[in-house]
């Protein structure tokens, strides 16, 4: 076990912090791409445009933030 200085604690800090603000970016991100694709196919599918896209946008997003708040806990 070696012990660190805390200037060396300080820069491990930073590279936690932000390696965790792109994940939580990624994950937003990718839940609202992933709900735009997954709504949009659906509206191809039965043919009502706007509808599937718009609630699969906003499942997206509030899975999205699901997953944000299983990873911080």
């Amino acid at each position: 076990m070696t012990l660190q200085s805390p200037e060396d604690r300080r820069s491990d800090d930073k590279k936690g912090s932000s390696t965790s603000a792109e994940s939580v970016a990624f994950l937003l991100l990718g839940g609202v791409v992933t709900g735009l694709g997954v709504g949009a196919g659906v509206d191809w599918l039965v043919k009502t445009f706007p509808l599937f896209t718009v609630i699969g946008v906003f499942a997206g997003f509030a899975l999205a933030l699901y997953a944000i708040y299983l990873e911080t806990k």
